[in-house]
């Protein structure tokens, strides 16, 4: 996984590759951005880089015995440190201290990649800090996290903050369609869905979002076309009653998705530019059938219910009003 087989965050790319190449990789990086960017692969892809035998302008060549060994997760000076259940505890980072200190015994540098770093616990935390104030000269330490201001200031301080972007659609779309051969209108939904990560477009199961679509698009449809209060009142006892918390979490943000495409519709949007493009003829009409100031209602109350959840509300009283109300 060279930095040139990565998709997105060119310009983290960029830098990355003339520090390696000028020799200017500092022993303390936090690698900061949303969940499923990519982090993790370009803390690998640095490690290479470091530790390759044919390095090309700060890019390691993917094919070498060091580049195959930390490809498979198996180099023995690379290693990725993760929560020990809830978090990752101090007997973790004196371990990784205690050898941080040693030559690297097959490569070049040692790389220790802690993954979810803002679940460092306290004492964890602050066992760390004398490696980043005096760095073994061979060893890098990469914090991989989507909290960074969840880290003690005493290590951000110490380190040098890279902050990951969200990968745009475009981006997605083409990593999907270049390694998963699926019908195109699917990577295209998939990449909409994923909001930016490739992790979470590799986790979505398109036939379960497909079942929670057309339940919500009924629930629209029997809102703003039938009026049907019957069916309304089916759909919250299913959604509240029928459902664990995760699912129903689940369905609710289906259904913000297709109010995003109605009003999208609404203001004349292209049907390829909707998330649900693959119902284009569905979402028309409903848009016909729906006022701006409807959908724009909708999606304050369907946020007002997702944020309840927190206060652990009832359910289904609250959709039963939310629903009869609109």
């Amino acid at each position: 996984m060279p930095f040139s087989s990565l998709v997105g965050n060119e310009r983290i790319k960029r830098l990355l590759k003339r520090a390696v190449a000028e020799d200017r990789i500092r022993q303390g990086l936090i690698f900061a951005g949303p969940r499923g960017v990519g982090k993790h692969q370009f803390a690998l892809a640095l490690a290479q880089a470091l530790n390759c035998r044919r390095p090309q302008g700060g890019d390691a060549c993917g094919v070498c015995d060091q580049c195959v060994k930390i490809a498979a997760r198996e180099h023995i000076d690379v290693e990725t440190i993760a929560p020990d259940g809830q978090f990752i505890k101090i007997s973790q980072m004196r371990e990784m201290a205690e050898k941080a200190n040693y030559r690297p015994y097959d490569g070049r540098r040692r790389v220790y990649i802690l993954d979810a770093a803002e679940r460092l616990n306290l004492s964890a935390a602050n066992s760390i800090l004398k490696v980043l104030e005096e760095p073994p000269e061979m060893t890098l330490l990469v914090l991989v996290t989507a909290k960074p201001y969840a880290l003690l200031e005493t290590i951000r301080s110490r380190c040098q903050m890279l902050s990951f972007a969200p990968l745009t659609t475009a981006e997605l779309e083409a990593f999907l369609n270049e390694n998963y051969k699926r019908p195109a209108k699917e990577n295209h939904l998939l990449a909409r869905l994923a909001r930016g990560s490739i992790g979470r477009a590799l986790e979505i199961d398109l036939g379960v979002y497909r079942e929670q679509r057309a339940m919500m698009v009924e629930l629209i449809e029997a809102v703003v076309i039938a009026r049907d209060t019957m069916k309304l009142m089916q759909v919250a006892e299913h959604l509240a009653k029928k459902l664990e918390r995760e699912e129903f979490e689940r369905h609710l943000d289906a259904l913000l998705v297709l109010l995003a495409d109605v009003f999208h519709r609404k203001l004349g949007g292209a049907d390829e530019s909707l998330t649900n493009a693959d119902i284009a003829p569905r979402l028309e009409r409903l848009a016909e059938a729906a006022t701006l100031e409807q959908i724009n209602d909708w999606v304050g109350r369907v946020e007002g219910v997702m944020q309840g959840m927190a206060r652990n509300l009832n359910r289904q009283l609250a959709l039963e009003e939310m629903l009869l109300t609109l």
